[in-house]
């Protein structure tokens, strides 16, 4: 499987979890490999309760989450987040009174000091540097979460669906953008329903259906599963 690490990043095991007596996550255990890895399911099966477990920001009922060796089940947050364990959020949480530049610049305060030009050249925010957020357009507001969590130097990105609610060539334009951030060697785990658009960048693919893990591979073979094709994708062949 091309592109594959060896290192133990990051690692889930047998995690649990209910809302309400509802079983969200059932016995998920997996270990990242890929250097940009897509979680996928339709709504409902869970991957952002899971990945709102591996940021710290929910407890798991039962099982364990490692990160760089370091077990991270359960938070706080923010020590995950020293760590270099950084997610954005899909709702973006902006300082409207800020600029972009001073984003930047108070979120690399978390861990050390960055190249600000840099962070700005490669999202594409250049341009925007001494614009406040307050009235700036939805996709610069969605390169502004990035910046924010690239201030941070995170050795893995989790991503909260960055395509969301853009157009397709702002999609195109901001997963080139993370192609490149890829290239560059920063990993990220990417939770997104735009399933095409999504799998033709990452290297691994990790799918839930109702809280199972049913997928566990390249995308290349990610269509040809039958237990993808019956249970995720309700048997039709998403590529046609």
């Amino acid at each position: 499987m091309g592109g594959l690490m060896t290192d133990d990043l990051l690692r889930v095991e047998n995690v649990d979890k209910s809302f309400g007596g509802h079983r969200v996550l059932e016995s998920i255990s997996w270990r990242l490999q890929g250097s940009a890895v897509a979680l996928v399911g339709p709504n409902g099966a869970g991957k952002t309760t899971l990945l709102n477990i591996v940021a710290g920001h929910l407890r798991p009922d039962r099982g364990r989450v490692w990160f760089r060796g370091m077990d991270v089940t359960g938070g706080p947050p923010w020590r995950s987040v020293r760590s270099g364990l950084v997610k954005t959020f899909q709702q973006v949480r902006p300082f409207p009174n800020l600029t972009v530049e001073e984003h930047v610049r108070l979120f690399s305060r978390v861990r050390g000091t960055i190249d600000t030009d840099h962070v700005l050249q490669i999202t594409g925010l250049e341009p925007f540097r001494d614009r406040r957020a307050a009235g700036l357009p939805f996709g610069i507001l969605k390169r502004i979460e990035l910046a924010k969590a690239l201030a941070v130097r995170p050795t893995l990105l989790l991503l909260d669906e960055p395509i969301a609610g853009l157009s397709s060539g702002e999609a195109r334009d901001l997963l080139t953008t993370l192609h490149n951030l890829k290239k560059g060697g920063t990993r990220m785990l990417i939770v997104e329903h735009r399933l095409l658009e999504t799998l033709a960048f990452v290297d691994e693919v990790v799918a839930l259906d109702a809280g199972h893990l049913i997928f566990h591979g390249p995308p290349d073979r990610f269509f040809e599963d039958p237990t993808v094709r019956d249970a995720y994708l309700g048997g039709v062949d998403a590529r046609n």
